[in-house]
């Protein structure tokens, strides 16, 4: 009897959720492979941190010293799926499955503002956050030559999370630079724009009224109730209470929307919207499509409605941990000829945002909680998720 071949794509919190709920004896009764672009998995919460220039230790794991030796790893980029003939086609090559796993990522959204594409940097991966980096060292040395106050103003498109994490990292990281460097810290300007009435607006007024007065003691503008109209070189045209203007600045940073990987975009026997494919309670795409019941997929490239809200849960780290453990749950049924009788339900346990080194704000345990507990406990959540990297099948 022949092996089924299970196909993972991509190295993400969800695909790895799936496999760290495999056992042993799954490994042997099926043929498995992961697929990814590159040999590591990086912490994507903690990307912020990276850009910033706070943390770059601690974000890469080699996926030789995260799979099961049983694994088969395939460094590919993925470019196309095709559920009608069963494949998956990447640069270097075709591959057949009989169960897939789609855990792709995120692309980020400009919604089709002008400029963005051209002037503006994004976190989206490791790389694209360490390339921020180096932007930002570049306009302080670039400073240092020309005395061009916009090589000092950054600019932040976007007041949610990724946003928000990554101004306040920035605004402290900018005062250690600018003192080693004896530039004047009243010579760094930091933005942050949200085009709704208040920034981290997936949190009431009081814990969003809160945040912005962090961000502004962190010396940070911010400028909510802000449509971003388009995206220059040297800068962003803002309209604000029905008048037009310019934040001037030489670095962009666009953290206002995020869409599924661009596969799917271009995988065409997918019915999308902005990269992501609506799925059911057992993770299957909702749509008539061959075999839909042999796919699975997790993270940012589906669309799950919260049955009770009828709204769409947001793509956050958290859910994709869930969904890729439910998967592994699944899968494990399959392998072992076990009837499969549970749906995947999602019920956030809360969320919380890091607002610079030592604070925090958010919902833990049905809790408003800020401050250094906050932080605290972020931090350990985060801890959590590496633990689970490093541990062996069957803890987690």
């Amino acid at each position: 009897m022949q092996k089924p071949r299970i196909l993972l794509l991509g190295a993400g919190y969800g695909c790895l959720s799936a496999v760290k709920k495999l056992t042993h004896k799954d490994f042997t009764n099926a043929q498995i492979t992961l697929i990814s672009n590159q040999d590591y998995h990086y912490h994507t919460v903690l990307l912020h941190e990276v850009a910033s220039g706070a943390k770059l230790k601690g974000i890469k794991y080699p996926l030789k010293d995260i799979l099961p030796s049983e694994i088969t790893f395939i460094q590919d980029t993925i470019t196309q799926i095709q559920p009608s003939s069963n494949q998956v086609i990447g640069q270097n090559g075709i591959y057949d499955y009989d169960y897939l796993v789609i855990g792709l990522g995120f692309d980020s959204d400009s919604f089709g503002i002008k400029g963005i594409e051209e002037y503006s940097l994004s976190m989206t991966s490791y790389e694209s956050s360490i390339n921020i980096k180096n932007h930002i060292d570049q306009k302080f040395e670039n400073y240092k030559n020309n005395k061009d106050i916009n090589e000092l103003k950054f600019i932040i498109c976007g007041g949610g999370f990724s946003g928000v994490e990554f101004a306040t990292s920035l605004a402290q990281e900018l005062n250690i630079k600018a003192k080693k460097a004896d530039i004047p810290k009243g010579n760094i300007k930091i933005s942050c724009i949200e085009a709704m009435p208040h920034i981290l607006p997936m949190f009431d007024n009081i814990l969003s009224t809160q945040a912005s007065k962090r961000l502004q003691e962190l010396g940070i503008e911010v400028l909510e109730n802000s449509k971003i109209l388009e995206c220059l070189k040297d800068g962003v045209i803002i309209e604000k209470d029905g008048k037009s203007s310019k934040i001037h600045g030489n670095t962009i940073i666009w953290s206002a929307g995020v869409k599924g990987n661009k596969v799917i975009q271009n995988s065409t026997e997918f019915q999308s919207a902005r990269s992501k494919i609506e799925i059911d309670e057992y993770l299957h795409p909702k749509e008539v499509l061959p075999n839909r019941d042999k796919i699975f997929i997790v993270g940012d490239c589906g669309a799950l409605k919260d049955p009770k809200t009828g709204r769409f849960h947001a793509p956050t780290a958290q859910i994709s941990v869930r969904e890729g453990a439910y998967v592994g749950e699944t899968l494990h049924c399959i392998i072992q000829g076990h009837s499969i009788e549970k749906t995947f339900y999602f019920e956030p346990k809360g969320s919380i945002c890091s607002l610079g080194k030592g604070y925090g704000l958010g919902i833990f345990m049905d809790r408003k909680i800020s401050g250094s507990f906050a932080y605290t406990v972020k931090r350990s959540i985060e801890n959590l998720w590496v633990m689970k990297l490093k541990s062996v099948l069957g803890i987690f």
